[in-house]
């Protein structure tokens, strides 16, 4: 009787551990899918207030760094102050506020725990008040962002310019 009765514990405890990783890999899935359309938001958001810097800066951590044409900015708080500077001045020369509008392809998001990687093409149609409309060159743009307890922030932001061959 006793040898049964270990026997019948043993399947149990067996069985047990199988449902138990079978909701683990179910649910981590779910999670990951998650954090993925959660990311993308972000990203969406990131364009979509490019006319808007302050509201974009929600979207960055302090500890931001900025990388682009050849610049790298560690101090968030200073390439705001530049970025909101420059703009400003720019809309004053211009005699009005400069709409923008972004498009972003070719996203690939990558999550590794609590941190993203994403990737994607960008670029942007300019138009200030007053002159002629602008089409940037697109321009890889790599992003890293680092998820906490209310939600997902950008931490990393390195801009490249996509070469022709």
């Amino acid at each position: 009787f006793g040898d049964k009765l270990m026997k019948t514990i043993d399947r149990v405890n067996r069985l047990t551990a199988l449902v138990f990783a079978v909701f683990a890999v179910i649910f981590s899935s779910i999670s990951f899918a998650d954090d993925a359309d959660d990311v993308m938001a972000v990203i969406q958001q990131y364009g979509d207030l490019e006319g808007d810097l302050e509201a974009q800066a929600n979207l960055m951590r302090s500890d931001r760094v900025h990388i682009v044409g050849g610049n790298r900015q560690t101090n968030q708080a200073k390439n705001r102050e530049i970025q909101l500077a420059t703009r400003s001045r720019q809309e004053a020369l211009n005699g009005g506020k400069t709409e923008y509008i972004t498009t972003i392809e070719d996203l690939d998001v990558s999550i590794h725990g609590d941190v993203a990687v994403a990737s994607f093409k960008q670029w942007w149609n300019i138009y200030p008040a007053g002159q002629e409309a602008i089409l940037s060159t697109p321009t890889w743009l790599t992003l890293v962002l680092v998820k906490d307890g209310s939600g997902w922030f950008i931490k990393h932001t390195h801009a490249s310019p996509i070469s022709v061959n």
